[in-house]
């Protein structure tokens, strides 16, 4: 197959501007989960006896979202720390993020270094809040 230049540069314009349009959807998409995934992080903490709550909610590795989400965990659960663990299947890769309110002495750097031994990840974070993606 032989393209001229001016063709192959034509397709790479046409699949940059697709691939922009796929990342908006996408961003729009999780910014409509975010309530859905905060209401089931806290039904799940609500149900979780002792002061750790691991929940885990396939939005891929949007690491803006899992702390927006382990916030407004934190806000309304104030005795509990928060261990989120997301996947993207499609990039074969997922999130492991951590946050603890103030009075929860949990050291959320150790715990995200714990749930992803082995696995290569890179990441890091505070004793307050950490995460990691592998």
């Amino acid at each position: 197959l032989t393209l001229s230049a001016v063709k192959k540069l034509e397709f790479r314009d046409t699949i940059g501007k697709l691939t922009k349009k796929v990342i908006a959807f996408k961003k729009q998409r999780l910014a409509g989960m975010k309530d859905e995934i905060v209401a089931e992080a806290i039904a799940a903490g609500e149900g979780t006896e002792g002061n750790k709550v691991v929940f885990r909610f396939d939005f891929g590795i949007d690491g803006k979202l899992a702390k927006t989400v382990a916030a407004a965990f934190g806000k309304k659960l104030q005795d509990k720390a928060l261990l989120l663990v997301s996947a993207d299947e499609d990039s074969n890769r997922f999130l492991v993020c951590a946050m603890a309110p103030k009075g929860v002495e949990v050291d959320c750097k150790e715990w995200v270094s714990a749930a992803t031994e082995g696995t290569d990840g890179k990441g890091g974070g505070k004793k307050d809040a950490a995460q990691s993606t592998v």
